[in-house]
């Protein structure tokens, strides 16, 4: 099983796309790694005894202002890195990351978010020049998929196509559910290759190796073992700051219904096989814990009912 790291350096970011929930307008002050947070980070990246790769991500990451430093000092501990960026900043900028990582920058995942771009010619532009001094670097073009937008990224993806730039299709989800799409992109899904990451029904007790073989950090050092454990304190990790944060010694079941979590997902982490005594156990342990996590994460319980209410009217679901 592969093994990786994602790690939120912070939220800011130069967009306000319409249904991203972590807009200053949804979420009020936003955040970025201190560095203490990122001290402990490479502190904990240098003990592991074997590779894993590390994903930056934001928000948007090129806009912490150490993130060359940050990207510097992970690849030191050998471990591979790859970067989601939305792609706006200088094509200099994403040279300097390939020159700083060299062998060990893995990826590069470029989001189009072609409500905030202003000059798609420049974009295209930025890509191909990119995909030609990209080495063994994987490149990826990734665009959510709107009622709205299915023409114009048909257009875009035509142009990108020809120059062997991957290019995918995202699933948009509106309150942790896919939406249901209108015929033009509908039509733009059957010719067009579509991510694989798609929700993973009856997941619950099912052994899942997130934990072990991925976790999530967030800004100020929280760890979960998945994207989709805000709200569940078995699958809280504690704070990469803290001396008794570690991984898990053994997988533990999924205590979700469904699994939205995108790297468990990918990289084949959830197994068939189930442990429901002891995932019912867990799950009583969580819904002791449920008001409190509420109360702490109150800011994002309103964040979400807004950013749906929002992207209904704007988006036309």
């Amino acid at each position: 099983m592969k093994k990786s790291i994602d790690f939120l350096i912070t939220q800011n970011c130069n967009y306000r796309c319409p249904y991203c929930s972590q807009s200053k307008g949804y979420t009020g002050k936003l955040q970025s790694a201190d560095k203490k947070v990122i001290d402990s980070f490479i502190n904990f990246l240098s003990k592991l005894d074997c590779e894993y790769e590390v994903t930056i991500s934001g928000g948007e990451p090129l806009m912490h202002p150490d993130f060359f430093d940050i990207i510097e000092r992970i690849n030191q501990t050998g471990h591979r890195v790859s970067v989601v960026s939305n792609f706006s900043f200088p094509l200099e900028c994403y040279k300097k990351i390939k020159t700083i990582l060299g062998e060990n920058f893995s990826e590069l995942f470029v989001s189009l978010h072609l409500s905030e771009v202003k000059d798609k010619d420049e974009f295209i532009n930025k890509a191909i020049e990119f995909n030609k001094i990209k080495g063994n670097t994987k490149f990826k073009i990734a665009s959510v998929l709107t009622n709205s937008n299915s023409n114009e990224l048909k257009e875009v993806m035509n142009r990108i196509l020809p120059f062997n730039i991957e290019f995918e299709l995202q699933y948009m989800r509106v309150n942790n559910a896919y939406v249901k799409y209108n015929k033009d992109a509908n039509d733009l899904i059957k010719k067009f290759p579509v991510s694989k990451i798609k929700e993973i029904s009856n997941t619950y007790s099912k052994i899942c190796h997130s934990g072990i073989n991925f976790i999530f950090v967030y800004q100020n050092g929280d760890v979960y073992r998945c994207y989709s454990s805000r709200f569940n304190k078995v699958h809280s990790m504690g704070n990469i700051k803290d001396k008794n944060f570690k991984l898990y010694s053994k997988p533990i079941p999924c205590l979700n219904k469904r699994c939205t979590c995108p790297k468990p997902i990918l990289y084949g982490l959830i197994e068939n096989r189930k442990q429901t005594a002891y995932a019912h156990l867990l799950s009583l342990y969580n819904f002791i814990h449920l008001p409190i996590l509420g109360i702490k994460n109150i800011k994002i319980v309103t964040a979400k009912i807004k950013q749906s209410l929002q992207i209904k009217n704007k988006l036309d679901l």
